[in-house]
């Protein structure tokens, strides 16, 4: 069967292929091109709570003798590797995560074999074990934060590059990627964070200085 239909808008669907094979037409223009008079082989209903559709999939399909699922049941493969790609994701955070902190450690703990002498002067000019506590304690937030702020520059230069000059057939680019604000300012809070608690053990080390003993050395 055949008929003649006049194009009147290009919808954009976000993925490639959906647009190349999908045509948004009325009802009864598919079902005369199908055959169906009167029929129609699958609704959809759209959410306002996406993950509401596997208790409403389950609702109607105990209301009408059909098939009823949701987007879930139906790209199953889709979410599970959906699932599998978050917890590799959150490993690798943690790991990276593990790494960054035991890397400022070490830094802080070569700071503080290196400057056993100055650290010596300080606490025999009169510096107190908080005083001391409270300096490497601020380098190490001063290091995590600085880190965060290179880290983040660098990762809108790689996001420009990548919608820049990364694109699709059609001329777009693949991936809408964008770095809100408010997740960058959270990376920034973690990192800083993170060199703080990474300086507790370094800093406790300094504070702990004889100095008579460190003045010698």
């Amino acid at each position: 069967m055949s008929d003649s239909l006049r194009i009147t808008a290009l919808v954009d669907l976000g993925v490639r292929e959906l647009n190349r094979r999908s045509v948004i037409v009325p009802l009864r223009a598919a079902q005369s091109l199908a055959g169906l008079s009167g029929g129609a082989t699958s609704l959809d209903l759209s959410l306002v709570d996406v993950w509401a559709a596997s208790s409403i999939a389950k609702d109607l399909g105990q209301r009408w003798p059909y098939k009823v699922e949701g987007w879930q049941e139906a790209n199953a493969q889709l979410v599970s590797a959906l699932n599998a790609q978050s917890v590799s994701t959150s490993l690798i955070r943690a790991v990276v995560m593990v790494v960054v902190v035991l890397g400022i450690a070490s830094v802080l703990v070569v700071s503080v074999v290196q400057k056993r002498r100055e650290i010596g002067i300080l606490r025999a000019m009169g510096a107190t074990q908080a005083q001391v506590l409270r300096v490497f304690l601020l380098q190490g937030a001063i290091v995590g934060a600085l880190g965060s702020a290179l880290g983040i520059l660098f990762a809108v230069a790689l996001i420009w590059a990548f919608t820049t000059f990364v694109r699709g057939a059609d001329g777009l680019p693949l991936f809408a990627i964008t770095l809100a604000p408010g997740l960058a300012l959270r990376i920034a809070g973690v990192a800083t964070l993170c060199g703080v608690l990474a300086a507790v053990a370094p800093a406790r080390r300094a504070a702990a200085l004889d100095p008579a003993q460190a003045i010698r050395m």
